[in-house]
Formats: C-alpha cells, structure tokens, sequence
C-alpha cells in the first residue's frame, strides 16, 4: 500500500499576525457592543426615572388644590339644606361634578377645553355660594372649546388666587374670566381687584396659585406658553397663553395609540 507524503510547511509570520489582528478586531467591536448595550440601557432607565418624576411631581401639583374650599363649599351647602334653600340640591350636584372631576376625569393626560370650562363654572358656582349679590364673576368665551385638548386642572388655581386676594365684598362682575380659542392657541385670562393690596401677595408663604401652574407648565409645554401678570388701577391680571394644542382628531389616534 502506498504511502500519502504530505510535506509541512510552517505558517508565516503574516499569518499569525493578520489571525491575531483579526481575533483583536472581533474583540473590539464585542467590547464596543457592550459598551453601546449598556449605554443605550441606562440612557432608558435614566429617562424612565426622569419620566415617572416628572409625573410624580404633576400628580402632586394637581392634588394641591386648597382643601378649604371642600370644607367651606360644604359648610354653605349645609346652610343651604339647613334653610331648604331651592338652590341645595343644585350646588350638592355641581359639588358631585367637581369631585368626579379632580378624583377621576383628571387623571386622563388632556381633557377637551369644554370639559375644563364646565369645571370652572361648577367651581364658580359653589364659590357664588359665599356671595349674596348677582355672580361675581364675569366668564366669557370666544371661539370653539371643543376644538382643543389641554392638560386638566391648569385654570383653577388662578381662579382660586384671583377670590383669595379680592376684597371680602365683590361687586357684580369684579372677577373677569376671559376664555379665547384661535386655532391651536388657547388665552386663559383672569382679573380680579386688589384694592390697594400688593399684587405679589399671590407668590407669598402659603400661596400655590401662580408657582403650582407655572411648574406644571415647564412640564407640560415647554416652549409652547407664556404666564404673564400686570398690576394696575388697582387690579391684578394674570394671562396665560398656551400654542400648539392638540385637535380632537390627533387626541382620538394618540389615544388609540397608548391603548
């Protein structure tokens, strides 16, 4: 039988050098995907904590509505039953729509404008309650409310500084509530007398009018609104501005979307 000679022949020192720099190569980019992996990851954790923060601290920004305007509201109506006033079972009723509201509705990301302005008159009406003359305030609204979303809540804190920092008798019309709808870009403005008291008595200890809807708005809609205030002729204005809204239509497929 015969025999297969095979002749060895030792590898180069190219090879051994183009094996290693390849095996080096393959190293690498296994040490750069790992590096990518875990920076991508913590990229994505870093933003989901700065996420659920940011809603943390909106949550606890909406729950800041003052509590004394529950227990007062309560008391009038108790009053009101107490008399067998007509108007009791209508204010127990915008006192339901109030509460359902803030505990439930509230929660959704954005509600439509009309939903929102129908809050502000049930908190208007149970706030009238403290008064005996013709309603304080004077609401007026300009262009469609359905026609936008915006986030819930954002209006009752300028309404509650706007009666805190009135004088204790209001004349009919001495709160002005004006409501303008163009396009995308919802006006919110709120007037209310001071009679000869600093306006900035509105950022004072214990005041979370102005400081809670401008927090909620850097969160909100960064780039996308302005809050001014002016004070003169003895009345403070507050207006704020807000661009870029969602129409009912977008709302509805972002819904859908996060379903």
């Amino acid at each position: 039988m015969p025999f297969l000679l095979f002749h060895y022949q030792p590898l180069s020192f190219s090879y051994y050098t183009a094996h290693l720099l390849t095996t080096a190569i393959f190293l690498f980019l296994g040490w750069l995907a790992r590096i990518t992996e875990t920076l991508v990851l913590n990229t994505i954790r870093k933003e989901q904590l700065e996420k659920q923060a940011a809603e943390a601290e909106l949550q606890y920004l909406k729950s800041q509505i003052n509590p004394h305007f529950l227990f007062n509201t309560l008391n009038n109506i108790h009053t009101l039953v107490y008399k067998q006033a007509a108007s009791a079972p209508e204010a127990v009723m915008q006192l339901a729509s109030l509460m359902r509201y803030m505990l439930y509705e509230s929660n959704a990301a954005t509600v439509p404008l009309a939903r929102e302005l129908d809050y502000v008159r049930d908190y208007v009406s149970l706030q009238q309650l403290r008064y005996r003359n013709s309603p304080v305030v004077d609401m007026q609204v300009a262009g469609d409310p359905n026609s936008c979303y915006l986030a819930p809540l954002l209006f009752v804190h300028l309404l509650e500084n706007a009666y805190k920092h009135s004088p204790a008798r209001l004349e009919p019309g001495d709160l002005k509530v004006r409501v303008e709808v163009l396009g995308d870009r919802l006006t919110f403005s709120v007037q209310n007398p001071t009679a000869k008291r600093p306006a900035n008595l509105l950022e004072g200890p214990g005041g979370i009018g102005l400081p809670n809807v401008r927090k909620r708005l850097a969160l909100l809609y960064p780039g996308q609104h302005t809050l001014s205030t002016q004070s003169a002729n003895e009345t403070f204005t507050v207006v704020l501005t807000i661009h870029g809204l969602h129409h009912p239509a977008h709302e509805s497929n972002a819904q859908l979307l996060h379903h």
